[in-house]
């Protein structure tokens, strides 16, 4: 094999996976679809204790399990 010469060398840093953010994204979903399905009022101070998360993350969290159309007997959880 001839040693050839580039201008850079090649990056050795490998990408970091979002899939811990995606699995703490699900992990929150369920704790809400929990607390939906046993008609527990869900409020942000219990979210932001449990998960420390935003308020805007916590909207976010419920707009989410509300297009998922979920539903208990004859409602839509999350309504």
């Amino acid at each position: 094999m001839t040693p050839r010469t580039f201008d850079a060398p090649a990056s050795l840093t490998r990408r970091i996976s979002s899939r811990p953010n995606r699995a703490l994204r699900i992990d929150r979903a369920a704790w809400l679809l929990a607390r939906f399905i046993r008609r527990e009022p869900v409020h942000y101070v219990v979210y932001q204790r449990r998960f420390h998360r935003s308020s805007a993350a916590f909207n976010e969290d419920v707009a989410n399990v509300r297009a998922a159309r979920i539903y208990r007997g004859t409602t839509v959880l999350g309504a």
